[in-house]
């Protein structure tokens, strides 16, 4: 590898246009400003940004519908556990009486996930690069679609408590593996209108649960009955979704042939090259544990964790007990999911193509609105209100969501450091489920003020380290944006991918 060199700078000087890339480009002299190495800049030269961008696309179909459908799945697999217990209500075939449970101890069960699930991120992405992606994700769906179906055999609230610890510990690691494949084909700027694309089909999982829930409690009494069906039912899909991941899933742009089908090695070798600096590659080493603790050292990994745990408080507990609270509310039904969709693929595609306001902005936005909504949600008492209310709320958590991976993809380094952040932060992330279902207690039903109360303090509390990691990543996450604007203009107008890089 040549060694970096460092030369002739290319800045943004932003006009009046409102359009971010009308900006004027013009060349200033800068002496610490790196240009990529010879041998990437040779790599860049080996297509067109035209062509570049066809690969782009080529690598969509054939990355992102595994990685959709996954987390689709997944979603399904885990959200399924709020819907089931809304099938066949006041019946001895609902899982209630099944389970010989009360509606206090049936929230427990997110807690018996959460559990194992947080306990298994960390241990599960550390071996993603040495297992490959493709069988990293294919070991978690065999797993989860295993214990998912072993559901339908629990007699009591033990064994099922048993269940959903099971579940936790196959599922840790497929979120962020997803993110850490992400950033091996994609940079920075690229990154946000896909995971929120992938996050958004998601959602389907919601609709899907809810269909599927009604649709079964037409058959309970006829074998099995239907919430055990409703677990099942996903584990057999999980299964099927496996075997298509083992045979066509890629992994690196410049894998052996026989894991990157549809490039050739140039192809690959270009691919590779555009990449910012340190993104994840197959080069890297399987496990580097001095870029691990060099990243525990700086305040970045701690900030992003708890800014997605400050917020996820107030969010999390509201979602896993929304079809309760719904009907607690006399409102029959709830689509957000296409408003949800639109709205965040719109969201993403902007902040991938504006470079007007830092991504952290956004997030501050989407809490300062979030706590009058949860204020709303206290004292609405119309029904077109309430509606109204929990869609924005979705909204909120779109914005901040879409632009968490997006940002912490522009300071990782490597494979061992972004597969370890992906893991810790979301170890944070997920830690709300040791309590957030707590908070939506029965006692507290049907206004539940005291739960959204509780959120609106948590979402105030998110802003402190949203501020932290703005501040700490503020040149990283400005030149970032920049350059994405800078790369889209030349590309366009020169035909060529730039040798200009953000300074590590």
């Amino acid at each position: 590898m040549s060694e970096l060199v460092y030369g002739t700078r290319v800045e943004i000087a932003p006009d009046d246009s409102k359009d971010a890339t009308d900006s004027k480009v013009v060349t200033v002299e800068e002496k610490n400003v790196p240009v990529v190495d010879g041998e990437t800049a040779e790599a860049r030269r080996l297509f067109s940004y035209e062509y570049g961008e066809k690969l782009k696309r080529r690598a969509d179909w054939h990355i992102m519908p595994v990685l959709v459908l996954a987390y689709l799945v997944k979603n399904i697999d885990v959200n399924m556990v709020s819907y089931v217990r809304t099938i066949n209500v006041g019946t001895d075939h609902n899982i209630l009486k099944a389970l010989h449970m009360t509606s206090n101890e049936y929230s427990y069960l997110s807690t018996c996930f959460t559990v194992t699930f947080i306990l298994s991120e960390i241990p599960s992405n550390f071996i993603i690069k040495w297992s490959t992606p493709r069988l990293h994700f294919v070991r978690i769906m065999i797993g989860w679609s295993i214990v998912c179906a072993c559901h339908a055999a629990c007699k009591n609230k033990e064994s099922i408590y048993a269940c959903r610890a099971l579940l936790g510990l196959m599922e840790g690691g497929l979120w962020p593996g997803i993110q850490y494949q992400m950033t091996c084909w994609y940079r920075p700027d690229e990154l946000a209108v896909r995971m929120a694309g992938l996050i958004a089909l998601g959602l389907f999982s919601g609709v899907i649960d809810s269909v599927l829930s009604y649709g079964l409690s037409f058959i309970s009494g006829k074998g099995m009955m239907g919430w055990q069906w409703a677990f099942v039912i996903p584990g057999i899909i999980g299964l099927f979704l496996a075997a298509w991941t083992y045979f066509n899933h890629p992994d690196w742009p410049d894998s052996p042939p026989s894991r990157r089908q549809f490039l050739t090695e140039q192809e690959g070798a270009f691919m590779v090259s555009r990449l910012p600096p340190n993104a994840s590659k197959s080069t890297d080493s399987n496990f580097d544990w001095a870029a691990v603790k060099a990243d525990l050292k700086t305040p970045l990994p701690w900030s992003f964790g708890l800014l997605m745990m400050l917020q996820g408080t107030g969010t999390t507990g509201l979602t896993f007990w929304l079809p309760t609270i719904i009907q607690g509310w006399g409102l029959t039904t709830l689509d957000k999911t296409v408003v949800y969709i639109i709205f965040t693929l719109t969201f993403a595609h902007f902040i991938d193509h504006n470079s007007k306001l830092p991504k952290p902005v956004y997030m501050l936005i989407s809490l300062g609105i979030m706590i009058p909504v949860f204020v709303g949600m206290i004292f609405c008492e119309s029904k077109g209100g309430r509606y109204a209310l929990i869609i924005l709320a979705y909204m909120c958590n779109a914005m901040y969501q879409t632009c968490i991976i997006p940002l912490r993809a522009q300071s990782t380094r490597g494979s061992s450091s972004a597969a370890f952040a992906y893991a810790f932060q979301n170890v944070f992330g997920n830690s709300v489920g040791l309590y957030s279902a707590q908070i939506f207690q029965s006692k507290y039903a049907p206004r539940y003020a005291v739960p959204f109360v509780v959120c609106i303090i948590f979402f105030a509390a998110a802003a402190i380290p949203v501020c932290s990691v703005w501040y700490f990543q503020r040149d990283i996450e400005r030149e970032t944006r920049e350059l994405g604007v800078l790369r889209r203009k030349q590309g366009k107008k020169e035909g060529e991918v730039v040798d200009l890089e953000v300074k590590m």
